[in-house]
Parts: structure tokens; C-alpha cells; sequence
């Protein structure tokens, strides 16, 4: 069976830094639990929740999470366990981060990430202009 691909629309975790900041503005307290959500994003999160429908594998575009974006996942790996969800610097080093590839279970290619998950692996912007996949970082959620 051949690869096909097809261009679709992706879009940011709604708890990521850099989009509560463009969707609320500067100076908004943050909630105590990432899915905490404030009254002004819950008509937006309805609608946002409608375009992402699936997974799937995906080059590119914004990671399709599975249980919270994957970019705190990898900012963490890179700071180390000292800095937890809220600190400053963890929200700056998960903003440094993009998607490169997403690979979602699937019983056809026979690829199963742990109990039907996805695996991601980010990438600094920096190291994907000068080709250095070497520095790309992986993660699985289920």
C-alpha cells in the first residue's frame, strides 16, 4: 500500500502560553490547572473542539494532544523536574518548541503507542532550519 497525504488545518493547544496570551491579552492571571478554562474562551474551546476531530499522523502544524500539549512534556525533559506547570521558564522553554511529526496509532500500518496512543517528537525552530533532527525531542501520550 502506497503513503498518501493531504494538507489540513491545525491549530494550537487553547492552554499554551503564547495562545491564552493572544486570546485574552497580557497581564491575565493564569487558571490554577491547565484545563482550567475562563468564561471568555469556553464559546471559542466549543468551536475550536469541533475542527480537531482526530489525531492521526500528522508533518508539521500544531500537535493534536492527547491528554495536554505535548510541548510542556518536552519543555520539562529539557529543563529537568524542577520546574512544574505555571513557572515562568517552563512556559517560555514549551513556547520554543514546534511540532515536527505525529505519529498516531494504527492497526493498518501496525504501529500501537502504548494503550492506542500517539507519538510526538518537537523540535526547536533553530534546529529544523539547520536540519538538526538530532536535536528533535520524542514523547508518547495514551
Amino acid at each position: 500500500m502506497g503513503l498518501t497525504a493531504e494538507t489540513e488545518q491545525s491549530a494550537p493547544d487553547l492552554w499554551l502560553p503564547q495562545v491564552r496570551k493572544a486570546l485574552l491579552g497580557e497581564g491575565r492571571d493564569r487558571p490554577d490547572h491547565p484545563r482550567d478554562t475562563s468564561a471568555e474562551l469556553k464559546p471559542f474551546l466549543r468551536a475550536f473542539g469541533r475542527l480537531r476531530t482526530r489525531t492521526g499522523h500528522q508533518i508539521g502544524g500544531h500537535a493534536v494532544p492527547v491528554q495536554g500539549p505535548v510541548e510542556y512534556e518536552i519543555a520539562h525533559g529539557a529543563l529537568g523536574s524542577m520546574h512544574a506547570w505555571g513557572d515562568r521558564s517552563h512556559d517560555q522553554e514549551a513556547e520554543r518548541w514546534v511540532l515536527l511529526a505525529q505519529f498516531d496509532s494504527d492497526s493498518d500500518a501496525r504501529m500501537e503507542w502504548g494503550d492506542a496512543g500517539t507519538l510526538y517528537w518537537l523540535i526547536r525552530p533553530e534546529d529544523l532550519t539547520a536540519h538538526r533532527f538530532g536535536r528533535a525531542g520524542p514523547t508518547v501520550q495514551c
